[in-house]
């Protein structure tokens, strides 16, 4: 006998009529109003600015079709490719991490409206940086689109903290940002700058310093957002802010999720070794020994700009001293 649709009981698509359903399934709710678009953060107000005139197109504005793949080596190219198909892989999580994190400002209200204007803006910045190291990484011989097997830098990669924290009522937009802007992709950022100090072949610095020109950005965005933004906060609120940057640093960073070098002898890594080669090419990367010496120094860096807002970051001497 067929089925009279008349007696099927219609269930509304609406979370609000589902409460088990969406966002309160998060436990997390709409707090859009009053809806505020002040904009009261000169430093924000000024980056915004230029995310609407520093734009550039990964596809017409890098040359290339000018790499010359006679200058290197198969084994010099092997490595550029992988090690800039790897650049794809990470800069796709930015694609990811970005709309969540505007997501959950936007849910929680009385939250710095320029913010949120960066984070839409940065979503898609990091896409063109996806696409301009998937480009750069064909020049070279063509894209690898996934680790090789067995390599320890996957579990890295995947390592998810961004969307477990995006919309884990745990934790705080403020701790995502402070982990995620200030920490990761500041490591990021002075281990970009670094390499394009070295960087020989023309393409590929300009692919670096386009990129650099966004993460700048990027990573004011957050020390800007939370220097306003802290001056606001509880002590268990900041403690939380805290708790959060430590286990990112001690449990992703200090653990290769940017820089290599971290990972330990007895980890196999073909990106380890293809990064040294890379490195020696001129083609977009620094030595382990420059690496580390960045590494340190930006932590030293973050430890002061944290504890101006009365944030602890404890020393590390397995890779201070």
């Amino acid at each position: 006998m067929s089925a009279n649709p008349d007696n099927f009981e219609r269930k509304s698509l609406y979370a609000a009529d589902r409460p088990e359903r969406g966002l309160h399934a998060l436990k997390l709710s709409e707090k859009r109003f009053p809806l505020s678009t002040e904009r009261n953060n000169e430093k924000l107000a000024k980056m915004w600015h230029q995310s609407k005139h520093l734009t550039w197109d990964a596809v017409t504005d890098i040359p290339y079709e000018k790499f010359d793949k006679k200058k290197y080596s198969e084994e010099q190219l092997r490595a550029g490719r992988l090690c800039w198909s790897r650049r794809t892989w990470t800069e796709y999580t930015g694609i990811v991490e970005s709309p969540s994190l505007c997501i959950r400002l936007c849910l929680e209200g009385n939250q710095s409206i320029q913010t949120k204007f960066m984070l839409a803006a940065k979503g898609f910045e990091e896409a063109r940086h996806a696409e301009a190291s998937f480009l750069l990484a064909e020049a070279m011989g063509g894209y690898v689109p996934e680790p090789p097997p067995g390599d320890a830098i996957q579990k890295m990669i995947i390592a998810g903290f961004r969307d477990a924290m995006a919309f884990n009522p745990e934790v705080s937009v403020e701790s995502g940002i402070a982990a995620w802007h200030c920490v990761s992709e500041g490591i990021a950022l002075d281990t970009f700058l670094g390499r394009y100090k070295v960087t020989s072949e023309p393409v590929t610095k300009e692919v670096i310093r386009l990129i650099a020109q966004d993460e700048t950005r990027h990573v004011e965005m957050g020390w800007a957002y939370l220097e306003q933004r802290t001056k606001e906060l509880s002590k268990s609120h900041l403690a939380e802010i805290e708790a959060t940057v430590r286990d990112v640093i001690e449990n992703v960073e200090l653990k290769g999720f940017h820089s290599t070098f971290m990972l330990t002898d007895s980890e196999t890594s073909e990106l380890r070794e293809a990064e040294a080669i890379a490195a020696t090419a001129g083609l977009g990367f620094c030595s382990p020994e420059e690496e580390h010496k960045i590494f340190v120094q930006y932590i030293q860096n973050i430890r002061r700009r944290f504890g101006a807002m009365g944030i602890r970051i404890p020393a590390y001497p397995e890779i201070e001293e």
